[in-house]
Formats: C-alpha cells, structure tokens, sequence
C-alpha cells in the first residue's frame, strides 16, 4: 500500500492556469494540465507549477477530465494516515445522527468531507460504498480498513483491527465508473431494513436507486411529517414511499402514492406495511397523473429523479420541472402547501426558482416561499466546490 503512495504522476499546471488553485477548487482538469510525467497507473498526483514547486496534491485518473482531485493544496503531502483521519473524522461528525430512532446516514460525502471520489452511506450494520475514481479505486484496502476502524469508534468497540462489524460492500454500477475504466458489476448483496426517525424502511442497494435510498431528504421528511396532519397528501415520483410513510405517521387523512415503477409501488407497499400504515399505491406516469386528476389535495410533495444528467439536458429538463409544477400546483387545494424539488446537479437554485415562477404563473395561482429547502445535515458540501448542492427545493403556499 505505501507504494501507491510513492509512484507518483507529476501534472505540469499550464501558465495562466493559476486561478485553478487559488480558487482551491478540488477538480483539476486536463485542459489545465500542460504535460504528465510518471507511471500513468498512479493513484496519487502531484500539481506542480514550471519551476517544479507542488502546488496540490490528491487522487490521480488517467481516464478522466478531472485529472487530479486534490486533496492538499501547496506543499503539504497526501499520505495514508492522512486519508485514513479524514475518513475517521467525517464518520465522527455525523454521531449526532446516530441514535434509538435512526440508524442510516451518509457518512462520507466526497468533496463535503475533503474525499473527493469517495461516497459512504450507512444502513444499519451495511455501508454502501461508491468509489468514482481510478486512483480511489487502487486504495481500497486502506479505505476498508479505515471505515472498519472508525465505524468501531464510532460504535464504542474500540479502535482495534478487525473489531468492527460492518459488511462493507460496493456498489459500482455508476455511470462515471465506466468513464473512468473500472468494472461496473455489483457483487450479490442482501437487502436491509432500517429505522429512521423511528420509522421503519426496506432497503435493496443492489436494486435501487442510488445507493438504495434517499438519505439527502431526511430533514424534508421530517418536515412534511409535522405539516401533514388531517391533510390529503399526493406524493409524487413516490419511489419506496418514505415521504408518503412519514406524511402518514404524521396524521395525513389520506395519502396516495405515484410513481412509474411498479417495483418501487411494490417497496412502497412493503413500507407502509412495515408501519403498519395505510395508503393508495398508484402505478403511473406522474406527469400524465396530475393533468389527469381532478381531485384536490391540501399537501402535494413533488420529488422527481434527476432530469439534467449533464449541462446539455439543462433546458429540456427546466421545462420538465415547469411542466411537472405547472400542473401539481392545479391540484392543490387553496390554502394547501407544494413541497417541490430538483436534484439535477447542472440546474442552479437561481434556474430553478425562475422556473417554478413561470409554473405559478402559467397555472394562474397565487403562490409564495415559505422555506427553501436543501440536503440533510450527513451531506454537507464544500465552500470550494458548490456543485456538490444538487439537491434544491421550496416549501410552497400555493392560493
């Protein structure tokens, strides 16, 4: 393992480039890099400037436009006891969550706990591990044994090897592996089920969306559950159904479910259960859904899947998410509330507050903000690095 910590890649920066690294922004792309030097399997990368001085160092990928993604800026070095506190200090940040009620979070946010490459979610005794990154990927065996150690602190086992009992497993079905070369097969992995806010949700990382489920809402959820209570909810692009559960266990007087994927109506179904609460599952497209309904709703949540997977699908998806608002705001009754999202990280807060603007407008109702909303506290984002708030959404009044 220490060898990886010396065959270096040398990236040379490009003169006029030096804004690059004042900004300490982590991603270091190839269109800053003047030439390369060194074995081109490295897992670790140093930016240097022409005269030779370091300038950053951190994960290094042959494959990928973001060449480097630094970790340490000027002359300070990356080093496995390095990596190894980072990772022992983003699981410790997040004890506060940890309690009789909630035992899943994310516990490694990338560039929010200066990992760039490296995301971790817990769901009770399973972390779900994605590595998007060719050097991360090499360093494995550290990370494992890193996570082992600090998940034992963390559960008052001790720091000794070996001494925790997570099942570590790694999901690797993401797009951007392929873009960087490494295998994209999931090994077999057992679903789970988990507690959160002392409701009670199954969880099949292999299948599901994401890493298995949406811990980014927690928060949110938790909201809509204080503001359903004698309200008939709809809960779009409903997925398992937590927000539909947590609207239920808050007293919602009906709740109905929609969303396109009869396997997610199916885990809805399974999740209400588990609660012992009671809904209506539809299976249906959520845009053909609302310009159909003619029933009102006092609380609506709208949580649809990423529309812009990359800057080219921005204003096709602005007019998914106008089109999606346009017509859920005609269903709510007046005096009810819209809890509406975007979690397409190319679409910025200011786009998508302007979109939800043409969608009151076109749909004729007065609306006002009452709260904006974003990701829950385990996914913290970098001041450096602000494309890591994907998630955005509004608390509407809609009249």
């Amino acid at each position: 393992m220490n060898d990886a910590f010396e065959r270096r890649r040398t990236l040379t920066l490009k003169r006029g480039k030096e804004r690059v690294i004042a900004n300490r922004h982590p991603w270091i792309f190839a269109g800053a890099i003047h030439s390369e030097r060194g074995p081109e399997d490295a897992a670790i990368g140093d930016l240097v400037d022409s005269d030779g001085k370091r300038l950053a160092c951190g994960f290094y990928s042959r494959s990928s436009q973001i060449r480097l993604r630094a970790l340490m800026f000027g002359e300070e070095d990356i080093t496995r006891e390095l990596i190894a506190t980072r990772i022992a200090e983003a699981i410790a940040r997040r004890r506060f969550i940890f309690d009789d009620t909630t035992n899943a979070a994310r516990i490694i946010n990338a560039e929010g706990d200066e990992l760039s490459g490296l995301v971790v979610d817990r769901y009770n005794g399973l972390l779900v591990v994605e590595i998007a990154n060719r050097g991360v990927e090499q360093l494995k065996p550290l990370i494992v044994h890193a996570l082992h150690v600090a998940t034992a602190v963390l559960s008052g086992r001790g720091a000794a090897e070996g001494s925790g009992t997570h099942t570590i497993w790694f999901k690797n079905d993401l797009p951007v592996r392929a873009l960087e070369q490494l295998p994209t097969e999931n090994e077999p992995v057992e679903a789970t089920t988990i507690v959160e806010s002392g409701l009670h949700f199954r969880i099949d990382p292999g299948e599901g969306q994401k890493t298995g489920f949406f811990l980014d809402q927690r928060e949110n959820r938790r909201l809509a559950r204080t503001l359903a209570g004698g309200k008939r909810v709809l809960n779009l692009f409903s997925y398992t159904g937590a927000f539909g559960v947590y609207a239920a266990a808050g007293g919602a007087a009906a709740v109905t479910n929609v969303d396109v994927s009869a396997r997610a109506i199916e885990l809805a179904r399974e999740n209400h259960a588990l609660n012992e609460r009671q809904a209506e599952f539809v299976v249906a497209d959520a845009f053909q859904y609302v310009r159909q309904k003619r029933e009102r709703f006092e609380f609506i949540v709208c949580d649809p899947p990423a529309f812009a997977k990359s800057r080219s699908d921005v204003d096709r998806a602005a007019r998914g998410y106008k089109d999606i608002n346009l017509h859920a705001m005609k269903l709510v009754e007046p005096g009810g509330m819209l809890m509406t999202f975007s979690c397409s990280g190319h679409m910025s807060l200011d786009l998508f507050q302007k979109v939800i603007f043409a969608a009151a407008l076109d749909a004729g109702r007065r609306v006002s903000f009452v709260r904006r909303l974003t990701a829950a506290p385990d996914h913290p984002v970098s001041m450096y690095c602000p494309e890591g708030e994907y998630l955005k959404g509004f608390l509407l009044e809609v009249r």
